[in-house]
């Protein structure tokens, strides 16, 4: 495992299961990518979000799934006491979010695997509902254990680097993505990829670490959550493996409708 400094000047101590993957948050590393795409223009992707805390140091992509909820990865969770802020109906990272939330409460879910990353999705309890606007509208979730086609469009988005080396970029940026089989994304990894995950993107075309808990969105639905990949952002063919959202539609829909 690996010291640094984390809020406040304290030592943190990053689990060796997260450095091999990269996944680190990013006041840690900062190798937050999309590879291979370019701007989103007038807010096209209204669900997008990000996580600041407290210093207003970025931790995390998600997004919008009801006016109270969003969506991201379970290992975004790795900060204690801290407050969390959620940043909606923004494009660039430097201008005033439209609307800023505070989450009250996380839920990450209960059988979550920091080893496997088994099961790596979390939900957020905002501090308010989020109005929608032509800046923030939730986005549509999958059918219940809907296996997503091959040939189905897919992209994914995010706020961060646009490739190995370069400056973390201000700008929301979005990327086509190529749906792979879980065959062929097993090939070189030392984690076998399960029926909850699916993969997606190529060396030109991809997400990485720094993009956690952001969707995959296929046909206008989001069908998955950043998960994991290569460190190597653009050099490296090894897909991103994403959380598969229909596995866990049952306990979303648990967690949203009885918590008051």
């Amino acid at each position: 495992a690996r010291r640094s400094q984390g809020p406040r000047g304290r030592p943190w101590l990053a689990p060796l299961c997260w450095l091999e993957r990269g996944l680190l948050p990013a006041w840690l590393s900062q190798d937050v990518t999309i590879v291979g795409g370019h701007k989103v223009q007038n807010h096209s992707r209204p669900y997008m979000a990000f996580l600041e805390n407290e210093y207003r140091e970025f931790l995390c992509d998600g997004f919008l799934i009801q006016p109270l909820w969003v969506m991201t990865a379970a290992h975004c969770h790795i900060i204690r006491n801290v407050r969390v802020l959620v940043m909606l109906g923004v494009q660039l990272r430097s201008d005033t979010p439209n609307y800023v939330r505070e989450v009250i409460r996380f839920y990450p879910h209960p059988k979550f695997n920091a080893e496997t990353m088994e099961n790596d999705l979390m939900l957020l309890r905002l501090s308010s509902p989020v109005p929608e606007d032509a800046t923030t509208k939730p986005v549509r979730l999958p059918e219940r254990d809907r296996e997503i086609p091959l040939t189905a469009s897919c992209s994914t988005a995010g706020w961060g680097r646009t490739g190995q080396n370069r400056e973390s970029s201000n700008s929301l940026q979005e990327v086509n993505v190529t749906l792979v089989s879980r065959d062929k994304c097993n090939v070189g990894r030392k984690w076998r990829i399960t029926e909850n995950m699916v993969c997606a993107g190529n060396m030109h075309h991809n997400a990485c670490e720094g993009d956690s808990g952001g969707p995959l969105v296929c046909d206008d639905v989001a069908e998955g959550v950043v998960s994991f990949g290569s460190k190597r952002c653009g050099g490296s063919k090894l897909p991103t493996v994403y959380t598969q959202i229909s596995r866990y539609l049952l306990w979303i829909k648990n967690i949203t409708q009885s918590t008051c």
